[in-house]
């Protein structure tokens, strides 16, 4: 196991290789379709590696930093109170395992930041390269359907599709966004056209996928980005502001070449984007979410503390007919999630961390 393998320019140990490719690549979704394109396997996979997880966290309790293990600790006391209400109320040990998903990510990222450190990986480039890689396979082999019409896609297994023509789902776009940032840097330190070419694709393929959460997010990523390379002494303003022009004469040129070409196409972005600053727009995703703020938030202010928890999975969808009996909510909404399952307390724990 101590053979050496050259991956985007690393060298890592088979045994270091196969750490990183089971309990960390395997985890985006794409990627674990190309190698079990069955979302039972897939699913199944991801429950047994967060227990596990969860149990070698707890085993290495000891040799996490202090904030990491206040945050186990409050984890483990709300999966606590969950198992006790389950095995009360229910009489089975956890009565829906998605309670325990949907806070999972704070134990995964906790393990994952320390077996970095514990291995000394310093693998930002490495996993820059390994997404927008398994993008461009997966979009090989199942995107021959993509088109910009958003006609919806039916399935018998969806997997990581989204369902409709945009094919990838945007949860796998949006990690997009760490090669999108990693290749911005890398030509802005380095000007080598290398780094600059991923970066234009990668920035058209978040843009052609048309998810507006994403959009949304590589803005807002990209804004705190080159504020914290000014403040932190990264990058010169000059040197930004040139990449600026630079960037901005390329739109002006894009915008005159698409207008001409396909005029029609623009004016259908723009309608895009339109919903983000306009989210109430009649039949748009974001006026879903309105809708489901609205309805659960009331909800949610009758039991504001630890939320609704398992009883929230028996009652009746209160906005749409079309979901299976006892399968959830099925939000759109990470935030209005949490403050309906797990109330303020699972909220805070999640997103502050």
């Amino acid at each position: 196991m101590n053979f050496v393998l050259r991956i985007f320019n690393y060298r890592f140990f088979v045994w270091e290789f196969m750490l990183l490719f089971f309990l960390y690549l395997l985890m985006e979704n794409i990627f674990s379709w190309l190698i079990f394109p069955v979302s039972i396997v897939v699913l199944a996979y991801e429950k047994i590696l967060s227990i596990l997880v969860y149990a070698y966290v707890l085993y290495r309790f000891t040799s996490l930093k202090l904030s990491e293990r206040i945050y186990v600790g409050l984890f483990s006391l709300i999966l606590a109170r969950l198992v006790f209400e389950s095995l009360t109320k229910y009489d089975s040990i956890f009565q829906q395992f998605t309670m325990f998903t949907v806070l999972d990510p704070v134990i995964f990222v906790i393990f994952i930041k320390s077996m970095l450190r514990s291995q000394n990986f310093d693998i930002l480039e490495f996993i820059a390269k390994f997404h927008l890689l398994t993008y461009i396979i997966f979009m090989v082999i199942y995107g021959k359907g993509f088109s910009f019409s958003l006609d919806s896609v039916d399935m018998i297994d969806y997997g990581p599709f989204s369902g409709d023509s945009r094919i990838v789902h945007a949860r796998s776009i949006f990690v997009l966004i760490i090669p999108f940032l990693w290749y911005l840097h890398s030509y802005i330190t380095t000007k080598k056209n290398k780094f600059l070419f991923p970066f234009i694709l990668i920035a058209a393929v978040i843009l052609l996928h048309q998810h507006r959460s994403v959009w949304s997010s590589t803005l807002v990523a990209l804004f705190f980005y080159l504020m914290a390379s000014v403040r932190n002494k990264k990058q010169t303003m000059p040197r930004l502001l040139t990449v600026a022009i630079g960037t901005s004469v390329v739109l002006v040129f894009t915008y005159f070449f698409v207008s001409s070409l396909i005029p029609t196409f623009l004016e259908f972005l723009t309608d895009r984007f339109s919903e983000i600053l306009n989210p109430a727009k009649e039949g748009s995703t974001g006026n879903f979410r309105i809708e489901q703020r609205e309805v659960y938030f009331k909800m949610f202010l009758e039991r504001p503390i630890f939320g609704w928890t398992f009883e929230g999975f028996e009652m009746p969808n209160p906005l749409v007919d079309w979901w299976p009996e006892m399968s959830g909510q099925h939000f759109h909404e990470g935030y209005m999630e949490m403050l309906f399952y797990h109330g303020v307390v699972g909220l805070l724990l999640k997103y502050s961390f």
